[in-house]
């Protein structure tokens, strides 16, 4: 948090004293623009960043921005890319295979440590998997232990994964009352709370309670 604090004091010193650049008119128009929420998540646990959704209070529409309407999780080089997908809850992903290795998809829900996809993905060959439960999904390799991804199924369109560190940011949020879910693995560090949006940028404390 004191990084994004320190970015943005830099951003407005800049231009007091010479004007504005282009990286720092870009950096004031991220945190300026209407809709933007902003602030600090529990750090990565495990190695797998924290998610932050924002759910819209009862009655209200939760039609905000889409995700990636055509998700992909690739192996090539024994990695899985990308590494790290979110996708809405009803989503379907392709898993593809476009190298000459045979590989496997192993999908297992985080919270209920059930394997949901075991398929082969021979060379050119593709396994799909429809989300319809929240949460987050480890994807392995049974053929290749190596190669781990993570898929995290959100129920609202704004949610965001955090950076290592627990920071994060979203767009496009319209002001009014939501509930503040944070995830992570660490079951300790998982927190909700009502929250409100304005109009302009909203910075947020998304953590467990003390």
């Amino acid at each position: 948090m004191f990084s994004r604090i320190s970015t943005i004091l830099s951003a407005i010193l800049v231009v007091a004293c010479t004007g504005t650049s282009p990286q720092t008119q870009d950096t004031l128009d991220e945190i300026s623009a209407p809709g933007v929420v902003f602030g600090q998540a529990p750090a990565a646990a495990g190695g797998v960043p924290s998610v932050v959704m924002l759910s819209a209070e009862s009655g209200r529409s939760d039609s905000g921005p889409v995700f990636d309407p055509e998700p992909v999780i690739d192996q090539f080089g024994l990695v899985f890319s990308p590494t790290i997908l979110l996708v809405r809850v009803g989503q379907t992903v392709r898993f593809t295979n476009s190298e000459s290795l045979a590989h496997n998809v192993n999908l297992r829900h985080v919270d209920t440590d059930l394997v949901v996809l075991d398929a082969d993905t021979d060379p050119t060959e593709t396994a799909h998997y429809t989300f319809e439960e929240s949460g987050g999904y480890d994807v392995t390799c049974n053929v290749h232990p190596g190669m781990t991804a993570f898929v995290f199924v959100s129920p609202t369109p704004y949610a965001v994964v955090a950076d290592l560190d627990g920071e994060f940011t979203l767009s496009g949020v319209p002001p009014g009352s939501y509930t503040l879910t944070v995830w992570s693995t660490d079951t300790a560090l998982v927190s909700e709370r009502a929250v409100e949006v304005g109009e302009g940028p909203t910075e947020l404390e998304a953590g467990p309670a003390s």
